[in-house]
């Protein structure tokens, strides 16, 4: 059979007495041999373009096949574009880029941060708040994180044990519960013609005034309030009131009313003054004196500022001779 490509060839010499029908058997014509190696290199030339067909075998070094997608699966490669042939890559000593998915870095060192282009490189300042970061570098350790706008992130740490987070109306703080009432520490009237509670909240709603047998002789008690400008001793609305035996009233300006007189007897009872709005405040005292007589007192006050003390005296500023009152409030 001619031998028309090198698949063709036998690796045994003697086997071969042609090329594509050419005689170059032993005694062949001269012209044999000239045809025959011209035969030869159109072969060599038809296996090297690839249109003889042959292929050259992955033992000789090549790939057996005729196409990249042939030769890759002959050598079991992973094929090009997308992919899942690729399972794992070992001993690369070279960074891939962030082009290429890569970060340009074969080491990556504290929080690193993109420039964009090139390799990642350590963040050793703080993010701006305008840049999705904190602003800051450390937090103390278990306190709250507070937004600071575009300032850095601040925070308020716990403080003393059973503290909650409050807010001061401007800021958050940490401070101790609140129950809703506060007792302040009761104050004797067994002499003196005034007591008083200053420094009080400012955001105080509503006083409870207890009087525990309060004595004045026959004056009757009345209740200031003040601001930081000091007590208000006029301008109140109210009458205070004895109900019987004889009853009686009288219009009082100078206090929050309690009762109309005082027949010497001493006063039990409890004074609510309530705030309406901005720095107007409304009492009701409701009582008793000695141990027989109702008396009644209702009254109206306006401040010229925020209230922050209180004050127990009588209508004529007699001196205290008996009992105790104190203030509860919220």
């Amino acid at each position: 059979m001619a031998k028309t490509k090198i698949s063709e060839y036998d690796s045994t010499a003697a086997n071969n007495a042609d090329i594509d029908g050419i005689n170059i058997a032993e005694s062949c014509p001269p012209s044999g041999i000239n045809n025959a190696i011209r035969e030869l290199m159109a072969h060599l030339k038809d296996w090297q373009s690839g249109a003889s067909g042959d292929k050259l075998p992955i033992a000789s070094g090549g790939t057996n096949a005729g196409t990249a997608e042939d030769a890759r699966t002959n050598l079991s490669a992973a094929k090009s574009g997308a992919n899942s042939d690729i399972t794992s890559l070992t001993g690369l000593t070279t960074a891939l880029t962030v082009a290429q998915g890569g970060t340009g870095a074969t080491t990556l060192t504290g929080y690193l941060k993109g420039n964009g282009t090139g390799a990642f490189t350590a963040q050793t300042t703080p993010i701006p708040v305008a840049d999705g970061g904190t602003g800051a570098a450390t937090h103390t350790a278990n306190a709250v994180l507070i937004g600071e706008g575009t300032d850095a992130i601040s925070s308020v740490s716990p403080s003393t044990s059973g503290n909650v987070l409050t807010s001061d109306g401007t800021n958050w703080v940490s401070a101790a519960p609140t129950t809703g009432l506060t007792r302040e520490t009761e104050q004797a009237t067994t002499s003196g013609t005034s007591v008083e509670w200053t420094s009080l909240p400012s955001t105080i709603t509503r006083i409870t005034v207890v009087f525990n047998d309060m004595g004045a002789g026959t004056d009757a008690p009345i209740v200031q309030l003040g601001d930081s400008s000091g007590y208000k001793t006029s301008g109140y609305v109210g009458v205070g009131a004895n109900i019987d035996p004889d009853p009686s009233r009288l219009s009082i300006t100078t206090g929050l009313a309690t009762c109309q007189s005082n027949n010497g007897e001493h006063i039990i009872g409890n004074m609510i003054i309530s705030n309406v709005s901005g720095d107007t405040w409304i009492s009701s005292f409701n009582g008793l004196e000695g141990t027989t007589d109702t008396i009644l007192g209702n009254s109206r006050v306006t401040l010229s500022g925020t209230l922050d003390r209180l004050k127990v005296t009588t209508i004529s500023g007699t001196t205290f001779d008996n009992g105790s009152v104190n203030i509860i409030y919220e």
